[in-house]
This record gives C-alpha cells, structure tokens and sequence, in this order.
C-alpha cells in the first residue's frame, strides 16, 4: 500500500513559514491579442524559503551558471512561463530582493509546489 503524507500543514506552520510576496502578471486579450498589464499584482503567500543547493539547480539548464538561488514551498501554484510567447513568469519578492521563478515542481500528492527562483535584484539573503 502506497500511502502519501501531505506536508501542507508545514509549509505553513508559524514555526516553519514565512511571508513571501508573489509578483503576477496580469493582462487582457484586447482586439484578438493578449495584451501584459504594467503593473503586476501582489499575491501574499506562506511558505518555506530555503537557500537552493546544487541538487536544486541540476533540475534547470542554466543551474551550472546561477547564483543566489533560493528553493521555494508553497500550497498554491507559482507560475513559470509555458512557452507560449508571453512572459507571464511570476516573480517572488523575499527578504529584500527580488527572483524570477525558474522552474515549478507539483508535489501535490505531498500536498505543496517546490520552485527554484534566481535572483535579479536586491541584497536579499542568498
């Protein structure tokens, strides 16, 4: 019997979580053509934010060349863009900087998403 623990409730647990602020772009299909706002929408979220290692970043192709990576849990889905043309990759805003997610990992039968973001500006941590 294959039984699967869901982990959602550490991902937020005081102890372990934190504040994280998700940066989204948004946008309207205007006259047949998808059209990005300028400003992005703020989401708060909890989650655990952990300094990436280099098991993390064997995941992604550039992972032999980023710095200041952080590895992030959360319960609800962070977006990445799906090729599809238009940059709609969300952001995370944590400690001072800002990262742009890289990949998102749906660990759902555990209950929570794992994300790699590099950073792209701020002396943030990490």
């Amino acid at each position: 019997m294959n039984t699967r623990v869901n982990l959602s409730r550490v991902v937020h647990s005081p102890r372990m979580s934190q504040k994280i602020t998700i940066l989204r772009k948004t946008g309207s299909w205007v006259d047949g053509t998808w059209e990005l706002s300028e400003q992005a929408t703020e989401l708060a979220m909890r989650g655990i934010v952990t300094l990436a290692k280099a098991k993390d970043l064997e995941q992604i192709p550039e992972g032999d060349r980023i710095t200041g990576a952080i590895r992030i849990l959360t319960t609800e889905r962070i977006y990445v863009t799906d090729g599809s043309g238009y940059d709609t990759t969300d952001m995370v805003y944590w400690r001072g900087a800002k990262y742009r997610v890289l990949t998102v990992t749906p660990d759902v039968d555990y209950g929570f998403y794992r994300s790699i973001g590099a950073r792209l500006e701020g002396d943030g941590i990490g």
